[in-house]
């Protein structure tokens, strides 16, 4: 191929799974066991060969990922757009409120921490004055303030969380039979076509060919064949230190 070829990112993990069945095939096992490769190795060889390996699938590929696009399309379609046609300024707005309901209960528990404190603290020093009874009764409304804007505050989180749910797109590809059927059939294609030549082309090159340990390793040496000098033949007599004709 002229360029680089290349899966997108959300179609790895489909890539990976098919490498997975199609090293636990019973051919490739059967291979593996007869190799010096273990399936961990064939697996790394997989996954970095995969542009290559991918590339045996591309038509199917381009039809599965063309009809994908084409139904996230129309299901976009169909998801009504701000009036105003400023999406970003509204979504912006829209999230002010989980701010605020965070916000909000936190300072009025603040606030009437430091209402109690100061208001009973006079209350102690100088009896219940009219400031002072002002104050704990502002802090005690501000505990109230604080607890309903907390509930409300969860509640407006919980109701996001469930329109977020709502209005994520539903036909996110895999969630069409249309779009099933393609991307089973890049599968196949992936597993038969691609990837299975590639594990066995793998499995019978020389590096992974096993080692037969029980083959000797080779000739073993054999020293050439050499006699030490004929000491003991009769053309010579060592030194007659114990002869009989010496001690005469």
């Amino acid at each position: 191929m002229s360029r680089t070829y290349r899966l997108q990112d959300e179609d790895r993990p489909d890539y990976a799974l098919a490498l997975d069945e199609a090293i636990r095939t019973a051919e490739i096992r059967g291979l593996l066991e007869r190799s010096s490769l273990n399936s961990g190795q064939l697996r790394i060889r997989g996954l970095s060969a995969g542009p290559r390996i991918a590339a045996a699938a591309d038509t199917e590929y381009r039809f599965y990922t063309s009809l994908r696009q084409q139904m996230a399309g129309s299901d976009n379609s169909h998801r009504v757009l701000p009036l105003s046609g400023h999406g970003g300024q509204e979504e912006h707005g829209a999230g002010l409120l989980p701010v605020l309901a965070v916000l909000t209960p936190v300072l009025a528990a603040v606030a009437a921490a430091a209402f109690l404190l100061i208001g009973y603290g006079l209350a102690l020093a100088g009896g219940r004055t009219p400031t002072a009874d002002a104050l704990i009764t502002a802090g005690w409304a501000g505990f109230a303030i604080g607890a309903m804007t907390a509930a409300v505050g969860l509640f407006s989180l919980y109701r996001t969380a469930v329109e977020h749910t709502a209005s994520a797109p539903r036909s996110r590809a895999a969630r069409s039979p249309e779009v099933n059927k393609a991307r089973e059939a890049w599968l196949q294609c992936l597993r038969d076509n691609a990837l299975l030549p590639f594990l066995r082309e793998e499995l019978r090159k020389p590096d992974a060919l096993p080692t037969d340990t029980g083959r000797e390793a080779g000739p073993r040496y054999r020293s050439p064949d050499f006699s030490s000098p004929d000491f003991g033949s009769p053309d010579f007599s060592g030194p007659g230190f114990g002869s009989p004709k010496a001690s005469a």
